[in-house]
């Protein structure tokens, strides 16, 4: 039977699992949650949480945990073990910078903190990204190694993230830039972007940032 991802209509946690999904060529299928049906269907699960990701008879939860399962499939973890090591690196300080990021666009204070975050925290933390992006052949192609791997995919979801809050960011880390474009470039990758199928905001609307299609 074909996977079936269920998640909200907003990228926000799956969006690096529709990504994945959709490089690879993988048939699959949603369930896209109304936010009303939420309060009935979070006891439902383990950690009352999604994304959720079914493949036969095999239930993924916990986000990350999908997201490597995938890059075991297809081969998306490095060459060898010092690359899975690499790869496993740059994944958890894309986990830490995004949460950064998304508890920022949740923040009821968010009008008074975003000039901050900007001018100070996201430059800080842009500029550790690409000294580690740097790390892998001078930031010239991938984060791992000489192939695309999880680890593309998750710097270029967290770029994408920081693009509606701050669009001329990126001008001052040029192998970040170069990289998220060069990413997004990619046939398979592009032809998603700009399809109907990929959802219309970051997250949804209660957030105070990423809510609307103006913001995402």
């Amino acid at each position: 039977m074909t996977p079936l991802l269920t998640y909200f209509d907003v990228r926000g946690r799956a969006e690096i699992v529709r990504l994945i999904l959709e490089e690879t060529a993988t048939p699959y299928r949603e369930r896209r949650v109304d936010v009303a049906e939420w309060p009935t269907l979070k006891p439902t699960l383990l950690f009352g949480q999604l994304p959720t990701y079914e493949d036969g008879d095999l239930l993924i939860v916990q986000n990350h945990a999908i997201c490597r399962y995938l890059a075991r499939k297809h081969d998306l973890q490095g060459a060898d073990e010092r690359e899975h090591i690499r790869c496993d690196i740059v994944e958890e300080a894309f986990v830490d910078t995004l949460n950064s990021l998304g508890r920022l666009y949740w923040d009821p204070d968010f009008p008074r903190k975003r000039g901050e975050y900007e001018a100070t925290t996201l430059p800080d933390l842009l500029a550790k990204l690409q000294k580690l992006f740097e790390q892998n052949k001078g930031g010239t192609g991938f984060w791992v190694g000489d192939r695309l791997s999880l680890a593309d995919f998750v710097a270029w979801h967290y770029l994408d993230y920081v693009r509606p809050l701050s669009p001329r960011m990126l001008d001052r880390f040029p192998r970040l830039g170069a990289f998220k474009l060069r990413f997004e470039r990619r046939p398979r990758v592009d032809a998603y972007l700009n399809s109907e199928r990929r959802p219309k905001t970051l997250t949804v609307a209660g957030a105070c940032f990423g809510g609307t299609p103006e913001t995402s």
